[in-house]
């Protein structure tokens, strides 16, 4: 996707015809990195199913090039639900077995009753939402089919103090769950599964075996209910390195350190973000490993020995992982003017959603693309002098800046260039994109 930013006459065509921002994607990259796990699972000899966490990206296109590779899906709403089972019975070729699970966060009664019907697994959280499940099947009546599930397992906060989530049971109170439903011939125990929002250390490949490891004692209680648990299920994602060295990495975080006495704002002479906002949220941009070497490392063969005795299928979610170099953001360049506090504003036709998650910022750099190939020679030359600022978008609000961070642009911006964002394929494009004054979502475009 990166060739892009070398052809300013086809971004310039992309946005003539597609308007600002584009969402400029491709499939093939998947295809790679699907590859690259599976070629770790099979020389581990671990029996492993993928799932396309759907939640990455909303284009259908990538459920086509999943269902084509032979992987699962993984989704969290009615509206994926029902997109990914349209693509899955209109393809000749899908995954034999659980080729969807359902691991929404909350789970209201519709996508409960469509995951029964569907025979799609439901990834069960807490109590309530199994009481939900047993109402759903005694309206459905005698002739339901039987729902399968599998429990969402928090890990034991003495073992691993540094990992707070909002997701699952300690295993305890899974283990007694399970126990209360060991008589009802509706409901099926499949599986256990974990969910985990990694931090950069957490990231460690020996950190997440403890937590197979964990989870495997777990299963082995379930099982000792008499629930034919087939499969875990790591959730939580893989690392991706978005940085070309560790030095990038290192470097952010030596000038971006917040000072205590500015009550965790950044030193008044590091004016690294607008109003010397705070980056206390952000994702992990440089990793040591890419997917498959983590994953790699992950599978030691005792941990590998020990799925196989328990003849397990391991089970993934990857959304960020899989979609590693599937699409880059667009947008033109509408103006450039200087604030009270003479830093440059470059106005982007686009809004701060569109290029956003939960997340405080999105640390890789835009690439300037210049109008045209003369544009750039007289870039070069002598019209654009170096210069730093800020981008800012379309919401009418103070605070509508699309990234945090001062970026400084050696051969200068300008009105009619474009902007080009690397790799925004995962959460970065649809994740919160919203139609605030009803502007037009952006378009997606493979290419």
């Amino acid at each position: 996707m990166m060739q892009l930013a070398a052809e300013a006459d086809q971004v310039k065509q992309l946005i003539e015809f597609h308007g600002s921002p584009v969402n400029v994607l491709s499939a093939d990259p998947m295809r790679s990195n699907i590859a690259d796990l599976q070629k770790v699972a099979e020389r581990a000899n671990v029996l492993l199913h993928i799932h396309f966490a759907r939640k990455a990206n909303k284009c259908a296109e990538f459920v086509r090039t999943g269902l084509l590779e032979s992987i699962g899906f993984d989704v969290a709403s009615d509206s994926e639900l029902e997109e990914t089972l349209d693509e899955l019975h209109g393809s000749p070729q899908h995954p034999s077995k659980d080729p969807i699970l359902c691991t929404a966060a909350v789970k209201p009664a519709s996508l409960i009753r469509s995951c029964v019907l569907n025979d799609v697994v439901l990834v069960i959280d807490n109590e309530d939402e199994l009481a939900t499940l047993r109402e759903t099947l005694a309206d459905l009546g005698p002739t339901a089919p039987k729902a399968r599930i599998a429990f969402r397992l928090q890990h034991c906060p003495n073992k691993f103090p540094g990992l707070p989530s909002r997701f699952g049971m300690p295993a305890d109170e899974l283990t007694l769950l399970a126990k209360s439903i060991g008589g009802d011939a509706r409901i099926q125990v499949v599986g256990i599964h974990f969910h985990v929002h990694r931090s950069h250390e957490q990231f460690a490949p020996s950190f997440t075996t403890s937590l197979i490891e964990e989870a495997l004692h777990v299963v082995d209680r379930v099982r000792g209910l008499g629930h034919t648990v087939a499969w875990l299920d790591i959730g939580g994602g893989f690392p991706v390195n978005y940085l070309r060295d560790q030095m990038q990495w290192k470097r952010f975080f030596t000038k971006a350190l917040a000072s205590v006495e500015t009550n965790g704002r950044f030193a008044s002479d590091r004016k690294l973000t607008w109003n010397q906002r705070p980056l206390a949220d952000i994702d992990p941009a440089w990793q040591p490993l890419s997917a498959a070497n983590w994953f790699r490392a992950v599978l030691t063969p005792s941990l590998s020995y020990e799925i196989n005795r328990r003849e397990l299928i391991l089970k993934c979610e990857p959304g960020r992982a899989l979609l590693d170099g599937c699409g880059v953001t667009v947008a033109e360049v509408l103006f450039v003017k200087r604030d009270r506090n003479q830093d440059h504003l470059i106005g982007l036709m686009m809004n701060s959603s569109q290029c956003r998650t939960t997340r405080d910022d999105f640390l890789v750099d835009p690439i300037v693309i210049s109008a045209s190939k003369a544009s750039a020679e007289q870039t070069k030359k002598t019209d654009h002098a170096e210069m730093e600022g800020y981008f800012v978008g379309g919401y009418c609000t103070e605070s509508e800046y699309l990234m945090q961070r001062k970026f400084r642009f050696p051969n200068g911006i300008s009105r009619g260039d474009f902007v080009l964002i690397p790799n925004t394929a995962a959460y970065q494009m649809h994740f919160a994109e919203s139609r605030a004054h009803q502007m037009p979502l952006a378009e997606n475009v493979f290419i």
